[in-house]
């Protein structure tokens, strides 16, 4: 449960603070030129599968719901089905091709295979959404903004998490190192 909550509350924090940041990069309603959320979405169903992934689809409801009042429920939660799901059936095909639950052998080369095809995917099956609904008619510009953006946003966030990840085990080992010697 816990899992869930932070996924969705992560995924609403960070969709703000890319709202906020990057409003003049939108190619156009839903679509940004850097998409930050796209990389907690990969990122909280890596960590968390399942649950990550049922927070992400809360999240992306409540993101939906708030900014898009006039939209029916058949295309709020196929809105949410596509954000939550894409990145979950990315993971489970990583999972069913070799990759370890624990992410142990998740390769800098797989990572990015990861990356980049999720990026493609997610970007494919909301393009398709957004043409359904006469939100772009403009299918290939919509796919390679959102494309960018996915991808960017994906770079951006799992690449800052693995240097704070990196700075942390260094501050730690210093600090274990400087314990030895006393």
């Amino acid at each position: 449960m816990t899992s869930i909550v932070v996924s969705t509350l992560s995924y609403l924090i960070l969709y703000t603070l890319n709202d906020w940041l990057f409003v003049s990069l939108e190619f156009h309603t839903g679509v940004h030129w850097i998409y930050l959320p796209a990389g907690l979405r990969l990122l909280c169903t890596l960590l968390m599968g399942a649950e990550g992934a049922i927070g992400l689809f809360l999240g992306s409801l409540l993101i939906t719901l708030t900014t898009n009042s006039n939209l029916d429920t058949v295309t709020l939660f196929e809105a949410a089905v596509i954000s939550a799901g894409i990145p979950y059936v990315i993971y489970r095909t990583a999972l069913f091709y070799g990759m370890a639950s624990s992410l142990e052998n998740l390769s800098a080369k797989s990572l990015l295979v990861l990356i980049f095809t999720y990026s493609l995917a997610t970007a494919f099956a909301h393009s398709i959404l957004f043409r359904l609904l006469g939100v772009s008619e403009n299918f290939i510009g919509t796919f390679t903004a959102m494309f960018i953006g996915d991808l960017s946003g994906t770079l951006i966030v799992i690449y800052f998490i693995k240097c704070c990840l990196l700075i942390f085990d260094r501050a730690r080992k210093k600090i274990q190192s400087s314990d030895e010697n006393e």
